[in-house]
């Protein structure tokens, strides 16, 4: 690298921590307080509070020995895993300025997808009936490659409506989503997939380290702290945030927004093409009719974990903790026998919260 690619870099990374600076959203502005301050004011600490809240409600009303027991936790951290990595994604999706309602959608395609094309490589028709998968490992290699590559397609397909269409993108994602949903059910003709293997759920999708904390739940936490790091250290993260706090200034700045854009969706696709890796791996069979509230409850947690509907703020971090709310509730809803109607009732009302925090954390005008 040259000298002068070395200037360029500096003077683009100057750029877009100014962009920042200019809607108080950079790190510089909060080195005045202190780490315990900054805990206090942020989305982290109303969410885990909310999160005890939630456990020490539904552990006074449940039976003794249902909900506050360690493999119920254990549980929802399994429950969460696919969640954790739909979220993650909405982050950079989301605190760039744009939305994607269609990720439900692209999980199942993938999965659907990605289980055709292990099915045609690891065996052959004769052969699957009867259980036998002579190129298994190649068959998981290209299963899981073609999982991924497909939900790029797909984040490609959103960020083209998005950027090069100039759709809206609540609008454009609406769209794709039954795009996706329709192109799932043509696939699989609205059937499940069928002779896949039980060493999905035997080495990963059930398999627990130590038989105490699942194996999902680990790579779910490792993904999300590697995308902790890329939103707040790499280029490409400031880039996103650059491009979410103000557009016209990131582009002016030098920042290639609508290849930035691209980047974006197709990692959103990425994400949900493991995602649905997972949903194969735990369930050894897709779910076409599946997933339908995946996008809102992603939505909720990224909002709600501090990622502003604005734009230009994200916390990971805070995403993979809130994450936890949605589904210790629906976890302590089960326990109680509650109906299934209330439970979407209830994920509706805190979809509002989430909304209502974000207008006050950040959209409210300052009097």
């Amino acid at each position: 690298m040259g000298e002068q690619d070395i200037k360029n870099k500096a003077a683009d990374k100057k750029s877009a921590e100014e962009i920042l600076k200019s809607k108080g959203v950079s790190s510089v502005e909060q080195k005045g307080a202190t780490a315990f301050q900054r805990f206090m004011g942020s989305s982290m600490a109303f969410v885990i509070v909310l999160e005890i809240a939630i456990c020490i409600f539904f552990g006074v009303l449940s039976e003794p020995g249902t909900f506050m027991t360690l493999n119920n936790f254990m549980n929802i951290l399994l429950n969460s895993s696919q969640m954790v990595i739909l979220a993650i994604g909405l982050t950079f999706v989301i605190c760039s300025g744009h939305m994607d309602l269609s990720v439900g959608m692209t999980l199942i395609l993938t999965s659907i997808v990605g289980s055709k094309a292990f099915k045609a490589v690891a065996s052959t028709p004769e052969l699957l009936s009867e259980g036998i998968y002579p190129h298994l490992g190649l068959g998981i290699f290209v299963g899981i490659a073609v999982a991924l590559l497909t939900g790029a397609a797909c984040g490609a397909l959103n960020a083209f409506t998005t950027s090069k269409l100039k759709l809206v993108p609540f609008i454009a994602t609406l769209a794709s989503m039954y795009i996706f949903q329709g192109a799932a059910m043509v696939i699989c003709n609205g059937a499940q997939e069928k002779n896949l293997p039980r060493i999905f759920q035997t080495y990963f999708g059930h398999r627990r380290l130590f038989d105490i904390i699942p194996y999902q739940a680990i790579v779910a936490v490792i993904l999300g702290a590697i995308f902790a790091l890329v939103l707040k250290y790499t280029r490409f993260g400031l880039h996103v945030r650059a491009i979410g706090s103000n557009r016209e200034s990131a582009r002016r700045a030098g920042i290639k927004v609508e290849l930035t854009c691209f980047k974006i969706y197709m990692l959103m696709g990425a994400m949900a093409g493991v995602a649905g890796v997972f949903d194969v791996a735990r369930y050894s069979t897709t779910n076409p009719s599946g997933h339908m509230s995946d996008s809102m409850m992603a939505i909720m947690a990224a909002v709600m974990g501090g990622t502003s509907m604005k734009g230009g703020i994200a916390s990971v971090t805070g995403t993979m903790l809130a994450v936890l709310i949605p589904v210790t509730l629906q976890a302590g809803m089960i326990i109680l026998g509650m109906n299934s109607y209330i439970q979407l009732i209830v994920t509706g009302l805190f979809l509002i919260l989430a909304v209502y925090v974000d207008y006050v954390r950040n959209l409210r005008p300052k009097v």
